[in-house]
């Protein structure tokens, strides 16, 4: 469930601003209204984090060297790292660059060969002035009046020339003749500081490595300067007029006791009440030990559902696991995946002493993955007439691979299970707008949906085995005419105004009206894509098994035969996990939210709290 919130206005005075934010952060219940903070503190308290940032960023893309042990945590410590990896990452840049520089350098000077450019200097010194010039044979047949001409070098596209002539001689411009600058240095002192950049490169690199151990350090130190930055920004940011200052936010109602009596004992002033209806408080869903497992799935989404939308984890979860079995679609693959979750599990459970809540859930999918190919008698991609008749004779002979009706038959499961889940979405509307009339269309869209899962049937398995009922048609028709009427409903304007009004803003948008009864059909068959997929997985299951089968008849060719069913299988494993978040997350974040009415707007609750060591006593 979503927990309902309360908003609530803390008053305080300024000059004991910092000390009632410590205990605010300790007390970690309000999710504190944004604010625009600023000053040299918030500046500060920036240039920390960006800096403990950067240092984790460039440590994770580390790999640890054998033999080191991660270090344990230590937020002092973090600082050093951080700072230490920063500076060889500035080190380290400086160093890139002087290498692109010297390789440059070293491609410009080569075909002049190695020579030590001080001598052009000691010669002009000496009287003789000397120019290295390059370009097409034909303007360098002859030596430019005043000087003297020594071959160096020719190519197809130009010939090199050493000039020498008295010092002050006029050197003649052309636009053919290209001079050659002299380096700083020659080509074997810039070669040499080539090999120290990049033996400076490679020690770097082993500096790093040693640091790597120091990764959570510097986590630490990024979690403390994350904190340090929210109270900063909050502290700079709040409002203030005089004596007092004062803080919006919002928090759960069923601990607004515990901010209440804090309040009391601290002398703050404290003003709650309940959001308005133009106002977005942030989500908290409360969820039971076995709803909870699906939230990493929203974590990884990035989907958090509005204050005043549903709370579907446990149907998504429900739904999900159809889902993800079916688009596997194979209890072997289950099987593999169920052994290297419960071995992970119980590592977890002995290291840390709880299982992660993605463990728990990685466990209920390969379980109904497996119950999923028990059911359908679908193992590895071996034909059903091969598989071990224990096997057979436990599988569903409605969906199992002997039965020549089975494709027609996980069709009509699929769209079952989709005509269901909207279903299901329709009854929640008609629960929060009852007994408003406007609930009336939301019956129409059920009565909608339960009638076209009849049309679906017909039009897209067969017309002979599944006739179009008269009264699914009925269903339909009456469905629409009910959601025409009522689906625009607004009844603060009183019955017969907020009926017209609806029919009004219906006809208004009478396209999108017509279009939506389309939709509810094509949502119903999306549905499909579940056996479509699965089907494919199976597809290339048995390919890989058809391909590798003659290989292991052979001695020499039973090892090469093993490698492909590995790679093969493991292929179609990743190819069914990329098709499970594609499709399988689609069909309850799109169809099954949309006919909800939900868009996902809400934002996470995340209250201002310290979760590092309490501050010591003010």
């Amino acid at each position: 469930m979503i927990a309902p919130m309360k908003k609530v206005f803390l008053v305080m005075l300024d000059r004991e601003r910092d000390q009632g934010l410590k205990a605010l952060r300790r007390l970690g219940l309000v999710h504190p209204v944004p604010v625009q903070g600023s000053g040299a503190g918030l500046e500060a308290a920036s240039a920390a984090l960006e800096e403990a940032r950067r240092a984790v960023g460039i440590l994770e893309g580390v790999k640890l060297p054998k033999g080191f042990a991660p270090e344990a945590a230590d937020e002092d410590r973090g600082l050093e790292v951080a700072r230490a990896v920063n500076a060889l990452s500035d080190e380290e840049k400086r160093l890139y660059e002087e290498a692109a520089a010297l390789a440059r350098e070293a491609d410009r000077i080569a075909p002049w060969g190695d020579f030590d450019p001080g001598l052009v200097g000691e010669l002009r010194d000496a009287g003789l002035e000397l120019r290295l010039v390059s370009g097409p044979a034909r303007a360098l047949a002859a030596p430019p009046e005043g000087w003297s001409l020594v071959p160096f070098a020719a190519s197809k596209d130009a010939v090199r020339v050493i000039l020498a002539a008295p010092p002050g001689t006029p050197f003649p411009e052309s636009e053919e003749l290209r001079e050659f600058a002299l380096p700083e240095r020659s080509l074997a002192l810039v070669s040499a500081r080539g090999r120290e950049v990049a033996g400076r490169l490679a020690a770097i690199g082993e500096e790093y490595a040693s640091l790597a151990a120091e990764l959570p350090s510097a986590k630490a130190r990024l979690a403390k300067t994350e904190r340090d930055h929210r109270f900063e920004t909050l502290r700079s940011g709040l409002e203030a007029e005089g004596a007092v200052a004062w803080l919006e936010g919002y928090l759960p109602a069923a601990d607004y006791p515990r901010l209440s009596e804090e309040a009391a004992r601290r002398g703050w002033g404290l003003l709650a009440d309940d959001p308005a209806d133009d106002e977005a408080p942030p989500t908290k869903v409360e969820s039971n030990a076995l709803v909870r497992i699906i939230q990493p799935i929203f974590e990884f989404l990035g989907t958090v559902p509005g204050y005043r939308e549903y709370d579907i984890s446990g149907l998504f979860l429900f739904f999900f696991s159809f889902f993800f079995a079916m688009i596997f679609g194979d209890g072997g693959y289950g099987s593999i995946m169920l052994a290297a979750a419960l071995v992970m599990a119980l590592k977890a459970k002995a290291g840390t002493g709880r299982v992660p809540d993605m463990l728990k859930l990685v466990i209920v999918l390969a379980l109904s993955t497996v119950a999923w190919g028990v059911a359908t008698a679908s193992w590895f991609g071996i034909p059903f007439d091969a598989l071990p008749a224990l096997l057979r004779n436990v599988s569903i002979p409605w969906i199992n691979g002997g039965n020549s009706e089975a494709t027609d038959n996980v069709k009509v499961l699929c769209f079952a299970i989709g005509t269901v889940q909207l279903v299901i979405a329709h009854v929640k509307n008609i629960r929060r707008d009852w007994p408003s009339p406007k609930m009336l269309g939301q019956l129409g869209q059920f009565a909608m949906v339960a009638g076209m899962f009849f049309m679906v049937l017909n039009l897209v398995i067969s017309q002979s085995k599944y006739p179009i009922p008269s009264w699914s048609l009925a269903l339909i028709g009456g469905g629409f005419a009910a959601s025409f009427v009522f689906s625009n409903y607004d009844g603060s304007r009183g019955f017969l105004k907020g009926l017209v009004g609806g029919v009004l803003a219906s006809l208004a948008n009478i396209v999108s009206v017509f279009l939506g009864v389309v939709n509810v059909f094509a949502d119903i068959v999306s549905y499909i894509r579940l056996w479509a997929v699965g089907l494919a997985g199976v597809a290339i299951s048995q390919t890989v098994n058809n391909m590798a089968g003659p290989m292991l008849g052979s001695a020499i060719m039973a090892a090469a035969g093993v490698a492909l069913l590995l790679f093969g299988h493991g292929l179609n494993m990743i190819m069914a996990v990329l098709s499970v978040i594609v499709h399988g997350v689609r069909l309850n974040v799109l169809e099954f939210s949309s006919h909800l009415g939900m868009e996902w707007s809400g934002y996470k609750y995340e209250p201002f709290r310290d979760t590092a060591p309490a501050d010591r006593a003010e």
